[in-house]
Parts: C-alpha cells; structure tokens; sequence
C-alpha cells in the first residue's frame, strides 16, 4: 500500500479553533486499485481539492471515506466525496447532533461545556463562542455525507485488508484512530486523539476536549506505538526516532 499524507488550513477567518491550523488527510492507495482517505479536512475549504489534484487525484476517484472523529475541521470535505462509502461512529454522530444544537440554542456556551463535564476556566469564553459559531454555520448532519454513503462502525463493515479500527476516545466521544498495516511498516491515522507529535506532553486547551483525563490516557497509549504516527494535526513522522518523514508519501 502507498500512503500520501496532505496537510490544509484555513486563514481566512476569525475563528481561533481553525485559523492558520493545519489538519492532516491521509489516502490510501490499495494495490487493487482501490482508493481511501482518512479525514477531509474543514467544510468549505478549496485547499483539499488543490492537494488532491497535486497528487492526480479528484473526490470522484475514491471509493472510501474514513472519519476519525465528527469534528468539522476533519468532516468537512466529506460531501465532496459523492461516490465514496463513508464510515463514521453512530455514537459520535448521535452525540455531535445534540451537542451542536445545545450550542445552537444557548446563550451561555461555556454553561453547556461545563454541564457536559468538560473543564473550564476564565479563559474558556472565547473557546466556547467559537465552538457555538462552528456549530451554528457546520450542523454535523450536513456535513458528514449522504445517507445512503454512510455506515457505522458500530455494525462493523467490511474494511479494506491491512486496514483496522482502534477505538481513541477522549477529544471526542467515540473517535478511532485508523491502523494500517503492510509487510514491514504499521501507520497510525489518529485524528485528534494525538493533535502533533509532542502535544500529548502538554496541556490541551481546556474545554476542547470531551473528556480531558480520557484524552491523556489515550495520548499516553498512542505514544507508545512502535511506527510512524500521522497525527491531525501534524505531519507524519517516525514514533522509534520521533522525526518527521521527509517524505509525504511512503509505502507500507
């Protein structure tokens, strides 16, 4: 298998959670001409389809989509994807719909962060303001993809060989990180479970994540993987000699 990692962002906008981030998509090409990507970077962002193009591609070539999590920053390409199956969690689906709409309808966001258990501070304001912003212009419903795409980890469809689920959660509710293994090298996608290579070392910004103590669990765990990790929000890199790779596209 060949592995192409692509990186986009976002700057035009106020946004503190997506401006000038960097979020990493990751495409598999199977050695049956069978094509998938993993995360699809934020909604309305044209950058993924200039990447793509880089690459020889277009959305109407792959036969897959993988979301790590339902977070709009990696979903927001799906709808691109127009003859794609769409694999995402039923559980994360569920709960990113109702707590999009809690946003939606409050006037105190960080109320609706602490209620739901996330840690707070002073700081947290601006955050949560955004996080309401995201929420009220990206319903998770809209973006994730057609019904008639969709399939849901939870009823266990059929992946591509060499390709697994490994459940992460913490800076969601359900999210997976996605394992491939070749003849000689194993990747680990994680999506946000491990943002870039030294941040599961460091305090996450508070109120990010759906549960901060499951997060750093899971990130201790990933941290310990022997292989080259991609994570979302970071180039790939090699987790024995923790450096980057010094290419974007490598074989498995």
């Amino acid at each position: 298998m060949k592995i192409i990692t692509i990186i986009t962002q976002v700057h035009n906008t106020d946004n503190i959670i997506i401006r000038d981030v960097p979020v990493s998509s990751t495409i598999i090409e199977l050695s049956d001409n069978y094509l998938a990507i993993i995360d699809t970077g934020m909604a309305d962002n044209l950058e993924l389809l200039i990447e793509l193009g880089q690459w020889g591609y277009c959305p109407a070539d792959f036969d897959l989509v993988i979301n790590t999590h339902l977070h709009c920053d990696h979903v927001g390409g799906n709808r691109l994807f127009e003859k794609a199956r769409i694999f995402i969690s039923q559980r994360e689906y569920e709960y990113e719909k109702d707590f999009g709409q809690a946003l939606r309808e409050s006037n105190d966001p960080v109320n609706i962060l602490s209620s739901l258990g996330r840690k707070v501070d002073a700081t947290t304001s601006m955050l949560a303001g955004d996080l309401k912003k995201l929420a009220k212009a990206y319903p998770v419903s809209s973006l994730a993809g057609r019904s008639e795409q969709i399939e849901f980890f939870e009823e266990l469809p059929l992946l591509p060989n060499g390709i697994s689920l490994v459940p992460t959660p913490g800076h969601s509710i359900a999210s997976h990180a996605v394992l491939i293994e070749g003849n000689c090298v194993r990747a680990l996608v994680t999506g946000d479970a491990l943002y870039h290579r030294d941040l599961w070392k460091e305090a996450s910004v508070l109120g990010i994540n759906y549960n901060e103590e499951m997060f750093k669990k899971t990130a201790r765990k990933i941290s310990k993987f022997r292989g080259i990790i991609i994570p979302g929000h970071d180039r790939a890199f090699d987790n024995l000699n923790r450096q980057y790779l010094e290419n974007d596209s490598f074989l498995v």
